[in-house]
């Protein structure tokens, strides 16, 4: 199966999910799920928090109570189609055009067909409950219930002490290779990850002088790299930019 399902908002989702798992053999999960404490000291501390949720019928089963500390939503309002909602307008395509990939690449691994391991991880913007974008990680991995039947498990990192840029990444691990990276991202509207440490030092109110002994750049360089942010974001001020820069997880 190989939908061609375009990229129009969070309800292409709810297309893609029923088109592809949701025709397919796969049962919806009928079981009880019972989350241990040794779990939660696992994956339910610190900068994460993870989900237990069924792809086929687009249903939460279990979010865990770390969500609230990590995005600032209660675990009643983290439902399935805010977990595609909540993603940045500009990473949004991105992610949706490297899920239908896997999704059309690995379906017979994630209907059941298949018991070989396969794990997703991808990285990009998502908004708080307060209105801020933060950068996170999310990985998924399916698991078979033998009650219960096919469920998957989602682990969300606040990833933004990380300054790695703004681009949507990804990895599948024990999968088909994937060749290529979907390139939906808008390229122009990118902060790379040179210019990410430039605005940590920037809102640290280091000059641009300083900028350039501390990344060993010539000063020239950082202030071109100022210019293009500002180009970048339409930032009319250094201030505009840097409070950009903190609405949408770069600082």
């Amino acid at each position: 199966m190989n939908t061609e399902v375009k990229y129009c908002g969070p309800e292409s989702w709810e297309k893609l999910l029923s088109e592809t798992i949701g025709s397919s053999s796969r049962a919806p999960f009928s079981g009880t799920l019972r989350v241990h404490d040794q779990v939660l000291d696992l994956f339910d501390r610190g900068n994460q928090f993870f989900f237990l949720a069924d792809y086929s019928a687009r249903r939460m089963l279990y979010v865990s109570p770390n969500m609230t500390g990590i995005l600032g939503y209660e675990t009643s309002e983290f439902k399935f189609r805010l977990l595609f909602e909540m993603v940045h307008p500009e990473d949004s395509k991105a992610v949706f055009d490297i899920g239908k990939m896997i999704i059309n690449r690995e379906l017979t691994y994630i209907t059941g067909g298949s018991h070989r391991h396969v794990v997703l991880y991808m990285a990009y913007r998502a908004l708080r409950k307060n209105g801020r974008y933060t950068r996170i990680s999310l990985t998924i991995s399916r698991h078979i219930d033998p009650e219960g039947g096919i469920y998957e498990m989602g682990a969300i990192r606040d990833i933004s002490h990380v300054r790695c840029g703004t681009e949507v990444t990804f990895s599948l691990l024990g999968g088909k290779p994937v060749k290529e990276l979907p390139q939906s991202f808008n390229d122009e509207a990118t902060i790379s990850r040179r210019e990410q440490e430039i605005l940590f030092f920037i809102s640290q109110g280091f000059t641009s002088k300083r900028i350039a002994c501390e990344l060993n750049l010539s000063q020239h360089t950082v202030n071109t790299h100022r210019r293009n942010m500002m180009r970048k974001t339409g930032a009319g001020s250094t201030v505009d930019l840097l409070i950009y820069a903190a609405t949408n997880g770069l600082i």
